[in-house]
């Protein structure tokens, strides 16, 4: 979820316009969409279904962590190939850097980690950290300078994972082998008390990390199609047929194996896949070919910024909802009862846009 750092990214604006769209969905459009049911109950149950979790489905809320672990690894070509050409040092040190970066905002959004309670942190428990996973999965890989290997690596960590998952017991939400596993480390590290022992997520993570990584490894190679020396439409249609090929797998896996994204089954990680490396084709011809690039500002912000909106949204969200109640209180006396909360709703998202705008000015300075 981090800005490419190469000049290229500027001639592709699909990569930022792909990451942008998946943050707005995150931080924007779905925010609106709740509040608007929330007050008029405008949608029908199925359009809002795809804006949920649920156990064995996929759904559009289920694509954006994918997403984001997928573009963490289309940019690893642009921010590690450089800094691997000025040697192992420069490397290694950037990348366990951007890791622990990683690792400790994800521990401040979803683990808990600032409030020091044994009983309320847990060690691993969000998007970032996942993607901080990935991303030294493929440091590790590049640091050996085999392409086999960067082509073997994520083929064999999934099935690996997908064995794990078949001869570990059922795909049940808690008698799954993922689950299994993360339950027995939070045991081991965790205090008996702790909510995330004594009332276990179903999400899993520790093992599921074989499937972060072959993911991210999924992004890298969309992205070394686009860096080939090819033509613009050559690289969109091999784009478009590695998406179908994962999309393949994905669906005839399913026969097989429940698509469920809380585990990251192979049937949902490869359909996964598959969408993003669409969505990027699609979006590269579009953007990139065609230069059509409507409402551009707002989608750079978002892409470039991505890592910035998803903190802000979360760890800062007590603070963006008052200020909204602030602000808005105004605006919402001067419309319907009915409608106060989605203006409430509105002004919270124009925070979250003033609070990047800041922050990038002040990066800027």
């Amino acid at each position: 979820m981090h800005t490419s750092e190469h000049s290229a990214t500027e001639r592709l604006f699909s990569l930022d316009a792909l990451r942008g769209l998946d943050m707005i969905l995150l931080t924007v459009i779905g925010p609106l969409v709740f509040s608007a049911q929330k007050c008029w109950g405008l949608f029908p149950e199925g359009f809002m279904q795809q804006f949920k979790h649920g156990w064995e489905c996929f759904t559009l809320w289920d694509i954006i962590m994918p997403l984001f672990i997928f573009m963490c690894g289309a940019a690893v070509p642009f921010a590690l190939e450089r800094r691997l050409k000025e040697g192992k040092g420069v490397f290694w040190r950037h990348v366990l850097w951007r890791f622990a970066m990683l690792w400790a905002l994800g521990g401040l959004v979803q683990g808990k980690w600032h409030t020091l309670d044994t009983l309320q942190m847990s060690p691993f428990s969000n998007t970032l950290q996942a993607i901080a996973i990935g991303y030294l999965a493929v440091a590790a890989a590049m640091h050996f300078g085999s392409r086999a290997l960067m082509l073997a690596a994520p083929v064999a960590m999934a099935a690996a994972y997908t064995a794990l998952l078949a001869f570990g017991g059922d795909y049940g939400k808690f008698s799954n082998m993922a689950f299994k596993i993360d339950h027995a480390i939070l045991k081991s590290l965790l205090p008996a008390a702790s909510t995330w022992v004594s009332k276990p997520s179903h999400y899993t993570w520790f093992a599921t990390s074989l499937m972060f990584a072959a993911m991210t490894f999924a992004g890298y190679h969309a992205m070394k199609m686009l860096l080939s020396p090819f033509g613009k439409w050559r690289k969109a249609g091999l784009l478009a047929a590695y998406g179908a090929a994962l999309l393949a797998v994905g669906f005839v896996s399913e026969i097989w194996i429940p698509c469920i994204k809380p585990i990251f089954t192979l049937s949902f990680s490869a359909q996964a896949m598959g969408w993003c490396v669409l969505s990027l084709a699609a979006l590269y011809v579009v953007a990139d070919i065609w230069n059509f690039r409507p409402c551009s500002p707002a989608v750079l912000l978002f892409g470039r910024m991505a890592l910035s909106a998803y903190f802000i949204s979360h760890f800062f969200s007590p603070v963006l909802k008052a200020a909204a109640n602030l602000l808005g209180g105004g605006l919402a006396s001067l419309v319907p009862e009915s409608a106060a909360g989605f203006v409430i709703s509105v002004v919270e998202t124009a925070c979250l846009v003033l609070a990047m705008l800041m922050w990038r000015r002040a990066r800027a300075v």
